[in-house]
């Protein structure tokens, strides 16, 4: 194959992939899933409180009827799609008898399965521009990349959100725009369900349909009708969920707006725009100079995934909260494009030289210590630490089978706690002060406190005056450590309140909501 072939030697078609090809991606597809759960399981840790409190707390609580509810949810500011998509693998874990830690790994082997939707299309992207060692490296890039493990164990609508968006890009823009409308029509549907999951996706999307249609009229026609199918499904589900169909689009728009920022401003997320460009300096280290280079290689070919992420994060550097995983959704686009350009190079080099099949495992292998690398000691690698010791702290309470009860002090750490999805369900959960005049009588509730706070230079919370002794501390990342203390003696169920979710002041709480308060 020369140089700048495709695998047909006419550059950027597709041809039926042999059975080798076929191997190689059913490999990816299989070691990738593989690899999310063992790090996963292996490396716990709660760099997002979404995760827990937006999405496994509501998960659990949709499957048991207990769990804390944030306000997102007393008002549907935030859909079940996410929660919803992870309770099968929740569920399933219970019915074979696991715990809460099966259950959370349940969660996430249902959002790894949903992230092997990126292995295909940049396996395909790869092989149509590149031949085996193209789809190689974009297949290694899809199925291996730090990201793409770490988001794979964090359901968070970001990730869904991505999940969507890629293979749609490949529906409609295999080798540039698509002209089938059964094919347009299913990139729609993506596209519209990507929204869904994370409305922010919504100008990429349409920047896309764009792109692809031009002036055919079709195409628009296949792409909006499949759009208006994707986002449709939130107009039932908030209906049958909130009572108001596109409910959590309606209430996400007034609550993200000027009201959030003025009452919040300086807290989490208010960083400068140039934390963006920061973020990907730091978490790319020294491999950005060959990323970039590379990356604007494979730009040649497809630049619309370019054009997707640029413009992505140009529109993210105008909203006041910030956070690395908003740019996520293309970042598996980039690394597509650094597959085709990295491939491209390493043909121009090596081709006639050596053995296609030893660039292309040479270019696996390449990618995979390379991802290993950047997670394990650039920027980045402070995500896979932060909120293990919340982590690490329930675990060790709920393995004492003489656990009667376990506190969050301060109650209003509940927000950083394990939740209910995090603790046995033979354990009341309660929320608790260290001090008061009903700290005494409300310790009777239970003889284990997880004390813990937001940033480690907050003094913790001292209950050796209500009579616990301290079991350990766990690092918690740059939060304060998650400290478990225990007292002898058994528990007087009811004698604390139940650990609920508090309520900001700003917030419209409806009047019959209950707000505030766990559901059982």
């Amino acid at each position: 194959m020369g140089q700048g072939d495709g695998p047909t030697g006419t550059f950027g078609r597709a041809t039926p992939l042999p059975a080798g090809m076929k191997l190689l991606l059913a490999a990816f597809l299989l070691t990738s899933f593989a690899v999310k759960l063992f790090v996963a399981w292996r490396f716990p840790n709660a760099s997002y409180a979404d995760v827990t409190m937006q999405y496994l707390e509501q998960a659990h609580r949709l499957l048991t009827g207990q769990g804390l509810v944030p306000w997102e949810y007393v008002v549907g500011a935030r859909s079940w799609l996410t929660a919803g998509a992870i309770a099968p693998g929740m569920k399933l874990a219970a019915l074979l008898g696991g715990g809460p830690d099966a259950r959370i790994l349940g969660a996430v082997a249902m959002c790894s399965l949903f992230s092997l939707s990126l292995i295909a299309p940049a396996f395909l992207w790869g092989w149509r521009f590149a031949g085996p060692v193209g789809a190689a490296l974009c297949g290694a890039f899809g199925a291996y990349w730090f990201e793409t493990v770490y988001y794979a164990g964090h359901p968070l609508q970001d990730s869904f959100g991505t999940y969507c968006l890629v293979p749609a890009l490949y529906l409609a823009y295999p080798n540039g725009p698509a002209t089938s409308l059964r094919r347009l029509l299913a990139a729609g549907i993506l596209l519209g369900l990507a929204t869904a999951f994370r409305m922010q996706l919504g100008p990429v999307a349409a920047l896309a349909a764009i792109w692809v249609a031009r002036t055919h009229p079709g195409r628009y026609l296949a792409l909006g009708l499949g759009g208006v199918l994707g986002l449709g499904v939130l107009g039932p589900l908030d209906w049958a969920t909130f009572g108001v169909p596109f409910n959590s689009i309606i209430q996400y728009v007034k609550y993200q707006g000027s009201t959030i920022g003025a009452a919040e401003g300086g807290k989490w997320g208010y960083v400068p725009w140039y934390n963006y460009p920061g973020w990907i300096l730091g978490f790319y280290s020294g491999a950005f100079p060959l990323l970039f280079l590379t990356g604007l290689i494979g730009a040649r070919r497809l630049p619309l995934l370019l054009a997707v992420f640029v413009v992505n994060v140009a529109l993210l550097l105008f909203v006041e909260v910030k956070s690395p995983r908003y740019m996520y959704p293309g970042v598996p686009l980039v690394l597509t494009l650094c597959g085709i350009g990295m491939a491209e190079l390493a043909l121009r080099l090596w081709e006639g030289r050596v053995r296609t099949s030893l660039i292309a495992a040479g270019g696996i292998l390449f990618v995979a210590v390379m991802s290993a690398l950047l997670g394990a000691f650039s920027h980045f690698s402070s995500h896979w630490v932060l909120g293990r010791g919340i982590i690490l702290a329930t675990r060790a309470v709920n393995a004492d089978p003489a656990a009667c009860g376990l506190a969050i002090v301060p109650a209003s750490a509940w927000w950083i706690s394990g939740g209910y999805v995090s603790t046995d369900p033979r354990i009341p959960l309660y929320g608790a002060q260290a001090s008061g005049p009903d700290a005494k009588a409300q310790s009777a509730a239970f003889n284990y406190a997880i004390t813990t706070t937001e940033t480690p230079d907050e003094p913790l919370p001292d209950l050796s005056a209500l009579g616990y002794a301290p079991r350990g501390c766990y690092a918690n990342g740059s939060r304060g450590p998650a400290c478990v203390w225990f007292r002898p003696g058994t528990c007087t169920r009811g004698a604390a309140p139940p650990l609920a979710a508090s309520l900001p002041n700003w917030l419209d709480v409806p009047a019959a909501s209950g707000a505030g308060r766990p559901e059982r």
